[in-house]
C-alpha cells in the first residue's frame, strides 16, 4: 500500500460544515514527488480536497480523496517595484495575506480572511472589496491527475472570470494546483489595518 495512505478515513476535520463521512481511501500530498505514484492508485473516483470550504460531504466518498498539503512562500524573483513570490497550493490563504502585510508587501489586504487554501484561489477567482485574485496572479503550476503530467497556465491560459475559471468549467476536477505565483507590490510605509466599530444610536 501507498506510504500515508489511509482507509476509511473520517472527513468532519477536513470540511467546515463538519458532518460524519468517511472517505474509502484518504491520503495527503505533502511534496509534488509524491504524485507520480499516487496517481498511478487504482482508486476511482479521485477528489482533490484543499481547505475544505466550498464541498460539503453527504454520504461516505467511495474513491480517493488527495487532500493538498504542499506548503511553501518563497520570493523567487523582484525589483525596485515588486516581486514574484512562489507559494505552495496548500498553503492556508489566510496566512499568505499574515505574511504579505507582515512583510509589507501590498496586493493581498483586501482579500484576508477568505477561507481555502492557496491552491484553490486561482479555481474560484477569489475576491473582496473590489479586489479579484486575478489582479495579483502571475502563472501556476497544475498536475493532470489522469495522466500525471504538469503543466504551466499563464493568465490567458486560466479563463479568469467572476469567481470562475477554466477549472471551474472545461478543466473541472482534472488538475491538482501545485504551486501558485503572484505579484506583489512593495510599499515604502507600513500598511495599516483598521477596524470601525459601528455603535448603535
Amino acid at each position: 500500500m501507498q506510504d500515508g495512505l489511509l482507509q476509511n478515513q473520517p472527513l468532519a476535520a477536513h470540511h467546515t460544515f463538519g458532518l460524519q463521512a468517511n472517505a474509502r481511501f484518504f491520503i495527503e500530498i505533502k511534496h509534488e514527488d509524491e504524485l507520480g505514484a499516487l496517481l498511478g492508485l487504482p482508486y476511482e473516483p479521485k477528489l482533490i480536497l484543499g481547505g475544505g470550504s466550498n464541498i460539503f460531504f453527504t454520504t461516505d466518498y467511495p474513491g480517493l480523496v488527495m487532500k493538498n498539503r504542499i506548503l511553501g512562500i518563497d520570493i523567487i524573483d523582484e525589483d525596485e517595484d515588486s516581486l514574484i513570490v512562489q507559494i505552495g497550493g496548500g498553503v492556508v490563504w489566510h496566512d499568505l495575506v499574515l505574511w504579505a502585510v507582515a512583510h509589507n508587501y501590498g496586493g493581498l489586504e483586501n482579500l484576508s480572511l477568505i477561507p481555502g487554501t492557496v491552491g484553490a484561489a486561482p479555481i474560484q477567482n477569489i475576491g473582496a472589496y473590489g479586489v479579484e485574485f486575478d489582479s495579483v496572479f502571475h502563472e501556476l503550476t497544475a498536475v493532470n491527475i489522469a495522466i500525471g503530467e504538469s503543466k504551466v497556465f499563464d493568465k490567458t491560459a486560466c479563463k479568469f472570470g467572476y469567481r470562475n475559471s477554466i477549472f471551474k468549467n472545461e478543466l473541472k476536477g482534472q488538475y491538482l494546483i501545485i504551486r501558485v505565483k503572484i505579484r506583489l507590490k512593495k510599499r515604502s510605509t507600513n500598511l495599516l489595518w483598521s477596524t470601525v466599530i459601528f455603535v448603535p444610536c
